[in-house]
């Protein structure tokens, strides 16, 4: 068992190393590539990460080093984010149990809920600003839309794959049914959940976007149509960094809180093996 978790530990290191050889690479090459261009639209690497230290980051120690600019432009994405995904992940789980558990509820649900998976987020943006105005609500809600509907239906899904033995064991247990929920179907479909968590962060960044390039003043879309509309093209690509880094982050604290819950998962799989 310690062989094979050894192994995969291995696999996972190289995989990652590789990874971070090829960026680098990436990166030297598009250096090499822009540093005797006289292109406006394609500056250099260094002179994006000069534009993004000097931007959010030179307040200096005394400041705290993070600048005013941080807060008006990274901040409110954090949150409007956070509070999206929080939102559609508590109604994406807790509706897709009941849809797992309840065969008769996910029978009348589930046509109606294939329908409204299939409207695009982006879609709803007039209505959402018609029904909901132009502030926080407006962009939190689309994010919770737009992103429920992964975690709800993997969620969905996993559950109903938990096998009944499981269930039934529990019972015969006399297991309460919070600790049915909590111990015995949650962790089986965990895997499943988590995949949900995935698609859904990076819908929800996807939608972030979308709802701060309208009627924003504020926020990384806000700064990135900005940027565009003013012909700042360095400051343009800093923004552009800092959301495929708002992605990147989100991935791996996601992938961090899952190697921790379902370290058992890999160790009984690694038995099984």
């Amino acid at each position: 068992m310690s062989t094979a978790v050894a192994s995969g530990l291995r696999v996972r290191v190289t995989r990652f190393a590789i990874g971070w050889i090829g960026a680098v690479v990436l990166l030297a090459a598009w250096q090499l590539a822009t540093v005797r261009s006289d292109s406006a639209f394609f500056p250099t690497p260094l002179e994006i990460l000069d534009d993004i230290r000097e931007r959010w980051f030179s307040a200096g120690l005394s400041g705290g080093v993070l600048t005013d600019a941080f807060f008006q432009d990274v901040t409110p994405s954090l949150q409007r984010l956070a509070l999206g995904l929080l939102l559609a992940w508590a109604v994406g789980i807790s509706l897709g149990v009941v849809l797992g558990r309840v065969r008769t509820v996910a029978e009348y649900l589930e046509p109606l809920l294939h329908f409204m998976r299939a409207l695009p987020g982006p879609v709803l943006l007039p209505l959402a600003l018609v029904l909901v105005g132009t502030g926080t609500s407006m962009r939190v809600s689309l994010i919770a839309f737009g992103a429920v509907w992964p975690i709800l239906f993997n969620t969905y899904s996993a559950v109903r794959q938990v096998p009944e033995c499981f269930i039934d064991n529990a019972k015969v247990a006399r297991v309460s049914r919070p600790a049915l929920l909590f111990r015995v179907i949650l962790p089986a479909a965990s895997t499943g959940i988590f995949a949900g968590l995935r698609v859904s962060t990076s819908l929800g960044i996807i939608l972030l976007i979308a709802s701060e390039l309208v009627a924003a003043t504020d926020g990384i879309g806000f700064g990135l149509t900005q940027s565009q509309r003013s012909f700042q093209f360095v400051a343009m690509w800093s923004f552009i960094v800092a959301l495929s880094l708002l992605g990147y982050v989100a991935n791996l604290l996601l992938s961090g809180v899952e190697t921790r819950l379902l370290r058992w998962h890999r160790l009984m799989a690694a038995v099984q093996d």
